[in-house]
């Protein structure tokens, strides 16, 4: 059963609900604060400090966690349908994220929608992993994780370098992705009553096009659509999912397809959960406990690439900070 913490984060769906459905409608920059502002229910991660970084091709922040490793990152990407959410919305969670995993992340403002329509999140993304690449990163010590549309971005950012024949990172970690995005999955029948966040089915489609401009890219960009990518060249993923949620038969689709083209996929689903849960890290149990998992998926990942990097002959290096170990900055 839920806990009674984590039904703040219903309500607050249900609220938000009522105002974006509000008659008159409001504007995009009322959306994108509410947006904001709904995602600060989780607890601050002590001692974590942070820093604003616009040197590079695509503005971020930085959250560095007391006696991080030097050598990793936490490529952070913020969900919000592509057209909302921020860094410093998305601060509280993705530094958890940080602590727990003895990394430093950054997390980055990549360009939103409708403004910028896609793929411009995802070239910034792409942008930003090639930037930390140039800062002295390897592959093999970069985690890349999002949530919602950005854990749809994350895969996409894999799918592009697998594509170009390019160097993975060391793991992918999607919080409830935004995989579905046709409505197509029997979830967004069975859970309709459940998930207070999801469109109707019907509308999954149409409302793709305030991002995509053309609807039907939805159908044939794998990018857009990681439901009909060829996995075949992604690192080992942690997806993770709730129960209510609609997009559960998609994130279950996608685990599926992945495995079968020999990507190392680890599902957690948390029963009675709404989209993306981990957002009450610090407050529901749920929550703070789903963080500590992936955590562990990164620590383990970081440190079982670099090892693997560190005795395959032509390394270069990059796995000289064991994550369990002593070595710190």
């Amino acid at each position: 059963m839920a806990s009674p913490e984590s039904a703040v984060l219903t309500e607050m769906f249900k609220n938000v609900g009522a105002r974006l459905s509000a008659d008159p409608p409001i504007g995009l920059d009322s959306v994108r604060e509410i947006f904001d502002c709904m995602l600060r229910f989780a607890t601050e991660a002590e001692g974590v400090s942070y820093r604003s970084d616009r040197t590079g091709p695509v503005p971020g922040m930085w959250a560095f966690p007391p006696d991080a490793v030097s050598d990793a990152v936490i490529l952070y990407l913020h969900g919000g349908g592509y057209i909302s959410g921020s860094t410093s919305g998305h601060r509280r969670l993705f530094a958890h994220l940080a602590k727990e995993s003895g990394v430093r992340a950054f997390a980055i403002d990549y360009r939103l929608a409708p403004e910028h329509l896609f793929p411009a999140q995802l070239d910034d993304a792409r942008a930003a992993y090639d930037h930390l690449l140039a800062q002295g990163y390897a592959p093999q010590r970069i985690a890349v994780v999002g949530d919602s549309a950005g854990g749809s971005l994350a895969t996409a950012l894999g799918l592009h370098l697998a594509d170009g024949g390019q160097p993975s990172p060391a793991a992918i970690v999607a919080m409830s992705p935004y995989y579905d995005v046709l409505g197509e999955g029997e979830t967004f029948v069975t859970n309709v009553d459940n998930d207070v966040v999801a469109p109707p089915a019907a509308a999954m489609e149409p409302s793709a096009a305030v991002y995509l401009g053309d609807p039907a890219r939805a159908r044939t960009d794998h990018y857009v659509n990681p439901l009909i990518s060829d996995p075949s060249g992604l690192p080992p993923m942690l997806l993770t999912c709730g129960g209510y949620e609609c997009l559960l038969s998609g994130v279950e689709t996608f685990a599926e397809l992945a495995r079968s083209k020999g990507v190392k996929v680890e599902l957690d689903v948390a029963p009675e959960m709404q989209h993306v849960f981990q957002f009450l890290v610090g407050h529901a149990p749920e929550a703070t406990e789903s963080v500590a998992r992936i955590s562990e998926f990164i620590r383990t990942s970081l440190n079982d690439s670099g090892r693997a990097a560190a005795a395959a002959p032509s390394s270069g290096g990059g796995g000289d900070d064991d994550l369990g170990g002593s070595s710190r900055c």
